[in-house]
């Protein structure tokens, strides 16, 4: 399946001005689309796993994020879930390593 590198995500210690917040998840997130840089500062009751939240992420847009994360053979760390019913994402830890989001738009 093909992927095409979206952004890194980093977290970070303090919202940032612009940021906007995604309440299912429960995270304040800001843009630096000139280098592909997201910053996340979550919530303290965010519903997602540790890792997500501690650890730096890469994230891909794929056409089929089901298939993406079967294909991984990762740890599912967020099911696929949709967001305002316009995209859809999950988190995987590959190989107990590196933290990768499947985002299709």
């Amino acid at each position: 399946m093909e992927k095409k590198y979206l952004h890194t995500g980093i977290p970070v210690a303090a919202k940032m001005d612009g940021m906007n917040y995604m309440e299912p998840l429960r995270v304040w997130i800001g843009n630096n689309t000139e280098y592909g840089i997201e910053y996340l500062y979550w919530e303290k009751d965010t519903p997602c796993a540790h890792r997500m939240v501690a650890e730096a992420h890469v994230a891909f847009e794929v056409e089929d994020v089901d298939q993406a994360v079967k294909e991984s053979g990762g740890k599912v760390l967020l099911p696929t879930m949709s967001l305002g019913g316009t995209c859809k994402l999950a988190f995987v830890s590959i190989d107990n390593g590196p933290v990768v989001e499947f985002f299709h738009p």
